[in-house]
């Protein structure tokens, strides 16, 4: 179960995606991610309201990994429990 607001969970979540990421496999990896995910494309598709929606879901995976890498576990926790509420 994904738990963010949970210090120790994040600390160890952040370890495993730096180990995974970090390495020039991972760092293959996230550029597939990127380009799969439409990282670098507008996601507004003024023909189908539907495929903006889709395409905004898979830009917040990337978002999501790219946050987690970059704030630290104290800010990760404080982010998560304001969104909670």
């Amino acid at each position: 179960m994904i738990n963010l607001t949970d210090i120790d969970y994040v600390k160890g979540l952040q370890s495993n995606l730096r180990t995974t990421l970090d390495t020039p496999q991972g760092k293959e990896v996230m550029k597939f991610l990127e380009e799969a995910c439409g990282w670098y494309q507008s996601v507004f598709d003024p023909t189908s309201k539907e495929m903006t929606l889709i395409n905004d879901g898979k830009r917040q995976v990337v978002a999501t990994i790219k946050t987690l890498l970059r704030l630290t576990p104290e800010e990760v926790v404080t982010w998560a429990r304001n969104k909670e509420r």
